[in-house]
């Protein structure tokens, strides 16, 4: 019983996150379409498992048991969730429904056989024996594939190697409980083919339950995971100061010696909000609006965050390592390549771009990208590319 009610909370929690997931998966650089059905369908079922426990009609059950094995088409999933995510790519692909002809014929077989009442052990044992080599298969073709992108994939720009650590750290998590979900199979096999007994790939089904809900809950408290990257620019740890996105512009010391008895008065107001005014700034950084606005002043910043403009100017002048000027260009440069990750130059041009992020020419863009990410916009188009090709 206690197994029956972990596939219910399973399932429940399951159908929530894909629901929570649909609504920004097309923004969502670590969700799409494919995991939003690996998510719906291993959800369905843990839910039908789990109901079976509680319904008396020997029919329903054995067609649950039956229909169940629909769930075979999980294992393409996966793996064309994680080509997708490593190409980075939105689309649906036809050629891609290559992949669940296995997964379906399999299906077919087992409602064919079941129909006709022809099983037997030895045939069931063939059966599963097939369906594991075959989920064997992929798990090492998704292995290859990772190590062979996501895993070894190197980012030179500072900017997006934070959200690349993310990405490889989620689907080394993803592998391994697929690896622990593949063999926990097996071992049901054998124990049920051991014992003579009918093999409904079931035995300890707790251990994928939990396995599952474990993944759940790691996308339901990984905002950044279930709404998108965009989520870490705005998230704030209980440890501050290391969470700021650009920490290393700020200094939570004075830059230089302060020699104005102004900045001498403002220092006792403002050393006790330092953390708190550089996470408002950061904040409303990236959300991007603000600076897209090319004559946006320091006097726009502080009216914005309701802060005094001499407290942002104090803050600029002894505790971020850049001018006011340069932080503009910074935080405009980090607006440029989202909307080239979002495949924005796909319809529009580098100049459009430039104007879109804030800047009122291509010229001081193409500095600027230079100076803030180390190549040209041209280049860093070329690398991603490259990057998404390897």
């Amino acid at each position: 019983m206690i197994t029956n009610l972990l596939c219910i909370i399973t399932g429940i929690l399951g159908v929530l996150t894909t629901f929570l997931i649909f609504g920004s998966y097309k923004s969502n650089r670590m969700m799409n379409l494919y995991m939003i059905l690996l998510i719906l369908i291993i959800s369905l079922r843990h839910l039908t498992i789990g109901i079976t426990y509680f319904m008396s009609d020997a029919v329903f059950k054995d067609t649950s048991y039956t229909y169940s094995n629909f769930a075979a088409v999980v294992i393409p999933l996966f793996y064309l969730y994680f080509k997708n995510l490593a190409n980075n790519n939105k689309d649906f692909e036809s050629k891609e429904l290559f992949h669940f002809i296995f997964p379906i014929f399999f299906f077919v077989c087992i409602l064919l056989v079941n129909k006709f009442l022809i099983f037997s052990l030895s045939l069931e044992i063939l059966f599963y024996t097939i369906f594991f080599i075959y989920a064997l298969c992929y798990t090492v073709v998704c292995y290859q594939l990772l190590k062979d992108t996501i895993w070894t994939r190197k980012i030179e720009s500072t900017v997006i190697k934070k959200q690349n650590e993310l990405i490889k750290k989620w689907t080394i998590f993803l592998f391994i409980a697929i690896t622990l979900i593949t063999l926990r199979l097996l071992v049901s096999i054998l124990f049920k083919s051991f014992h003579n007994e009918h093999i409904k790939g079931l035995s300890y089904q707790w251990v994928s339950s939990l396995i599952w809900l474990f993944i759940l809950l790691k996308i339901l408290i990984s905002p950044e995971i279930l709404y998108g990257y965009d989520v870490l620019y705005q998230k704030i740890n209980e440890n501050r100061n290391n969470d700021l996105v650009l920490n290393e512009l700020w200094n939570t010391s004075p830059n230089n010696t302060l020699n104005n008895s102004q900045h001498l008065i403002l220092k006792e107001k403002i050393d006790k909000n330092i953390l708190s005014y550089i996470e408002q700034i950061e904040k409303i950084s990236f959300e991007y609006e603000l600076f897209r606005e090319p004559d946006m002043k320091l006097t726009d910043l502080a009216n914005k965050l309701n802060i005094p403009k001499s407290h942002i100017s104090y803050l600029f002048k002894y505790h971020c390592k850049i001018s006011f000027s340069e932080y503009k260009k910074t935080i405009r440069i980090h607006d440029a390549i989202k909307h080239i990750e979002q495949d924005y130059l796909k319809n529009n041009t580098l100049d459009s771009l430039s104007k879109q992020v804030g800047f009122t020419s291509y010229n001081p863009f193409f500095t600027s990208f230079k100076e803030v990410s180390g190549v040209s916009p041209i280049e860093y188009c070329k690398n991603i590319k490259m990057e998404l090709e390897a």
